[in-house]
């Protein structure tokens, strides 16, 4: 009874061992992976047989350091030409059979040479070598097992074959530390053994998994019906968006193509109006991605609803539509009022109630759109204008448009051949304290002087030095420049300067902007990096990891154009603000019986609470800054007080002191050059 039991478990042992070798299509899978992995195997114990070899050729014979390599070596060197050569057949199921008998017998010669060999040096040399001897036996068994990860049976094999002589070598040698070795050697081994046998049966499924894969596609091979089915599927996900199921980007410009192609041959009118949320990336970072998903499904819905046969609608962005209409351009001729009904609604959601807003850009086929792509463009050229002008969402283009295009491109092509370090300047509009008429701060402007344009306002270059991709040389060269000039200034004086989303958002132009100033000796507590709201929201997450960056440095950051973005208090908790600057927008004609007196009378109570700064931009008139005054504000900045100035002028106005009261450096510029200036 006794006899049968234990010839019961040795059989399921040997059957737990060889896995499931017996089948074909597991052994050729075994086959091909050991013939790959076999000269790895072969060159790292070489590597570490010969490392042993020179470390103990002065005090080992030679028969070990040299002889024995020499022999192990030629019989390595056959074994991987030998695989090398099998690697270009496909062997039958017998010949593998027969390999995998042969793979178990190498599998207890072979690392029982090379244990016996690497052994034998032990007794030679000192500790260092005698670590080292224990190292690459170490290493040799690890390398084994994972290199014979798909074969169980020959890994345990070889497991078992050379931590024997490894613990039966170092049980005997009568020193502690060596009896730990061997038994931490065994250990491991049946750590990684265990890694191994879980990796195993991952790779027996993965085999059984392809070949259910392969018979299922040949199944499929004798389903026509299946097939086209399935054929239509790809093509709807190829173009179509997957959350809304309107036509994708791919599709839509399919689309507008054909319409352009027989619009020019019928002579039909043909209307494109691309338009898109306010907000939603917003809302996304906000309430989550969830929430945002639900106000598209939304959107969508409405839209289909009202939607006209003539119109065809895609998705073409995350948060961007396109309507194209084909033979009638008096759908499109009251499309605010289409858009206001669309959106009147709020979208009730379990998290809130939301009033959504847009912006849209119409362009329509004349002589002056040569193809498809040019429809699109003066489409998309004016929804950007659209995105700018609050009460005005809808923007068609038009002759104007043209000459600005043309403007732009002119631009474009100026910027990217401008000599920058040379055309660039900054100026600089001093921040004051009212209470006390004394120059707290500075704020940094950009200036671009350009041989071909001429003066270039900051509104119009620094947008299209983010889509050329040179804003980041940019910034970091007016920021050089103002930390140049500012060596001169007082040491109590903060530099306040502007960063774009293209420069939060690119991974190592904080450390630049850390270079710069170390290289100027210039205190980090000092320089008061600007980021607008629109900056922030472009891509949150970047956005947050390099302001965190910045403040972990000791620099300040202050939320410019405070109240003009999407949702500015939720980032006023979110964000590590020192400052906040409000916009200059509810500063213009402020009294109490106007709207912007309650907004800046709340936006300066709530950096009160908050322990935080706060900066008035755009003051003008001795009526505004009363009326601040009356309000607690503490710091202005605007042309009441000075224009945007020059180095040399800044320089002589600290040398008379530094208080400034209103009036003192008035311009004669209008009112609109201060939005250009502060643009920058």
């Amino acid at each position: 009874m006794g006899s049968n039991w234990l010839t019961s478990a040795l059989t399921a042992f040997k059957t737990w061992v060889a896995g499931d070798s017996g089948d074909p299509d597991v052994a050729l899978a075994q086959y091909q992976f050991i013939q790959r992995q076999t000269p790895f195997l072969y060159m790292m114990s070489l590597a570490g047989g010969w490392g042993l070899s020179v470390t103990h050729w002065s005090v080992a014979p030679i028969a070990l350091t040299l002889v024995v390599p020499l022999l192990v070596t030629a019989f390595a060197v056959q074994r991987i030409v030998t695989v090398r050569r099998r690697q270009k057949e496909t062997p039958s199921h017998a010949e593998i059979l027969a390999w995998q008998k042969q793979a178990k017998v190498l599998a207890v010669v072979s690392p029982a040479i090379f244990s016996i060999w690497v052994l034998s040096l032990f007794p030679y040399g000192g500790p260092y070598l005698q670590v080292q001897v224990v190292f690459t036996i170490a290493v040799a068994n690890l390398v084994l097992l994972f290199c014979l990860i798909h074969f169980r049976a020959v890994a345990l094999i070889n497991a078992f074959c050379a931590n024997t002589l490894y613990f039966i070598y170092f049980a005997i040698a009568g020193e502690h530390v060596f009896t730990y070795f061997a038994l931490y050697g065994i250990a491991a081994s049946m750590g990684a053994f265990f890694i191994l046998n879980n990796h195993y049966r991952g790779f027996i499924k993965l085999i059984r998994t392809g070949r259910d894969l392969k018979r299922h596609s040949e199944e499929l091979e004798h389903k026509q019906d299946e097939t086209q089915k399935l054929s239509d599927l790809n093509y709807y996900i190829a173009n179509h968006d997957h959350m809304t199921g309107l036509p994708n980007r791919r599709c839509f410009l399919l689309e507008l193509d054909q319409s352009f192609r027989s619009a020019r041959q019928t002579g039909e009118p043909l209307s494109l109006c691309v338009f898109d949320l306010g907000g939603l990336r917003a809302i996304n970072n906000i309430y989550g991605l969830n929430t945002g998903d639900q106000i598209l499904l939304e959107v969508v819905r409405r839209l289909k609803s009202k939607l006209a046969p003539q119109m065809f609608v895609a998705r073409i962005a995350g948060d961007e539509f396109a309507l194209l209409g084909v033979g009638d351009e008096a759908a499109f001729s009251d499309v605010s009022s289409f858009f206001d009904e669309l959106f009147a609604e709020s979208c009730q959601l379990p998290e809130a109630s939301m009033k959504l807003n847009y912006a849209a850009g119409i362009a329509h086929l004349d002589e002056s759109v040569l193809s498809p792509t040019d429809l699109l463009e003066h489409a998309v050229y004016v929804l950007q204008e659209a995105k700018l002008n609050r009460n005005e969402p809808v923007a068609v283009f038009g002759p104007r448009h043209s000459e600005q295009m043309l403007s732009h491109a002119r631009v474009t092509q100026a910027l990217q051949s401008a000599d920058i370090e040379a055309e660039l300047s900054v100026a600089f509009q001093p921040i004051v304290d009212v209470a006390h008429n004394r120059i707290t701060g500075v704020e940094c402007l950009a200036r671009w002087n350009s041989p071909l344009l001429g003066n270039v306002p900051p509104g119009e270059f620094i947008p299209i030095a983010e889509r050329c991709g040179v804003i980041n040389r940019l910034t970091l060269v007016l920021l050089r420049k103002a930390l140049e000039a500012a060596r001169h200034w007082p040491a109590d004086l903060k530099l306040s300067f502007n960063l774009s989303a293209s420069n939060l958002s690119s991974r190592g132009f904080v450390q630049e902007i850390l270079d710069l100033l170390e290289s100027f000796g210039f205190e980090p507590g000092r320089l008061h990096c600007e980021v607008t709201e629109t900056s922030v929201m472009w891509d949150f997450k970047e956005a947050s990891r390099a302001i965190l960056a910045l403040k972990e440095t000791g620099i300040r950051l202050s939320l410019d154009d405070f109240g003009t973005g999407y949702s500015s208090l939720s980032h006023v908790h979110k964000l590590p603000l020192d400052c906040i600057k409000v916009d200059r927008s509810f500063v213009h004609g402020i009294r109490p019986d106007t709207a912007g007196y309650g907004i800046v009378k709340s936006l300066l109570a709530l950096s009160r609470d908050m322990g935080i700064a706060c900066v008035v931009e755009g003051v003008e008139t001795e009526e505004e800054l009363s009326v601040l005054k009356s309000l607690g504000t503490s710091e202005v900045q605007g042309y009441l007080f000075s224009r945007p100035l020059s180095e040399a002028d800044l320089g002589r106005l600290f040398a008379k002191g530094m208080t400034l009261s209103s009036g003192t450096m008035q311009s004669d510029d209008p009112p609109v050059a201060l939005e250009a200036a502060q643009a920058g």
